[in-house]
């Protein structure tokens, strides 16, 4: 599925659900919904749920999965981020605010690099995510940016025609990953 049938699938969904809401995402205790991503070519785009454990404390279980001719990942994490909500911000225009907290997960990717060699691995990321959450007034939807600057290990392996010829271990520090998204919140 391409890139733009996603976004159009996840947009549709969150617009749909949104003409069922009364009321905004800030009295909602749950959000579903989609994000993509730049940093990483396998992590284009996927899913993210939310879940508030208080006021300003949410858990934040995100994924992907991506396989394509050629390019296959897939990844779960797990994130649990306080929230500061700005207080001069008027309620008729939503609510507002930055969050922050450590995110952990994995990830698996299988890569085709041509003649007849292929590469692939595990990763292990730790790190934090900081970033900016707009929750609407009316409609209960919230869009978010966020940068994960994290820390990887990867077990990494090469073949070549299905025969397992090397594999190394590497740790990558800092990398860094821009998020936009939006969630509808039940």
């Amino acid at each position: 599925m391409g890139m733009r049938i996603k976004v159009l699938v996840i947009a549709t969904f969150c617009l749909v659900a949104s003409a069922f809401a009364g009321s905004a995402a800030a009295e909602k205790n749950m959000g579903i919904g989609g994000w993509l991503q730049a940093g990483n070519p396998g992590e284009h785009a996927g899913l993210d749920f939310q879940m508030r454990m208080g006021a300003d404390v949410v858990i934040d279980i995100y994924g992907h999965l991506y396989f394509s001719s050629g390019d296959n990942s897939l990844g779960a994490y797990f994130g649990y981020y306080w929230n500061y909500y700005l207080g001069m911000v008027p309620d008729n225009i939503g609510r507002m605010g930055f969050y922050g907290g450590p995110v952990g997960g994995i990830g698996w990717w299988d890569e085709d690099i041509g003649n007849d060699w292929d590469a692939g691995g595990f990763a292990l990321r730790l790190g934090v995510t900081g970033g900016y959450q707009w929750e609407f007034p009316v409609v209960p939807l919230q869009l978010f940016l966020e940068l994960n600057p994290v820390g990887e290990f990867h077990y990494l392996w090469w073949d070549a025609d299905d025969h397992h010829d090397d594999n190394d271990t590497e740790w990558e520090l800092p990398d860094f990953y821009f998020r936009v998204g939006l969630r509808f919140w039940f």
